[in-house]
């Protein structure tokens, strides 16, 4: 069964959003409700898997300056077991299954485009990736999820 979030879960997260690193007394201080409160219900958010907690970095700062989508065409119905594959490249930041003339399509971050060139390389190779193209990311406006809304009842 589905956990039920309401209107405070809501505003726990949209929270979090803007600062992930504030503290719970100060989230519940904002809110009105007492530490507790918000303590438990991240933990049950996580524990849900429906709030997930993380840091995020610049890839650019950490030297990783080449990234790229690529659309890939499988062969057949081989979906899980190339995505599987996929998944155990480092490189692979972000993999979904998509509509349209590719079945999968994951983000590459990469040094650089020799390092890029050789990891679209490793994908081709692999066992029933029928096709490829990739579309090199030139310059990025936005990054971050949208803040959370409330949704109207």
């Amino acid at each position: 069964m589905a956990l039920q979030v309401d209107e405070l879960d809501h505003e726990i997260i949209r929270a979090l959003q803007e600062d992930s690193r504030l503290p719970f007394t100060e989230i519940a201080k904002r809110l009105g409700v007492v530490e507790g409160t918000v303590r438990n219900r991240v933990s049950r958010l996580v524990a849900d898997g429906t709030l997930r907690l993380g840091a995020t970095f610049d890839f650019a700062k950490l030297g990783f300056n080449s990234s790229a989508f690529l659309s890939i065409r499988v062969r057949g119905d081989r979906f899980d077991q190339v995505a599987e594959a996929l998944k155990e490249i480092p490189e692979v930041s972000y993999l979904l299954v998509v509509t349209g003339d590719y079945d999968l399509m994951a983000e590459l971050t990469c040094r650089d485009s020799d390092h890029l060139m050789a990891t679209t390389r490793k994908i081709r190779g692999l066992p029933d990736v029928a096709a490829t193209t990739t579309q090199t990311i030139l310059h990025v406006y936005k990054e971050l999820l949208p803040t959370l809304q409330p949704v109207e009842s």
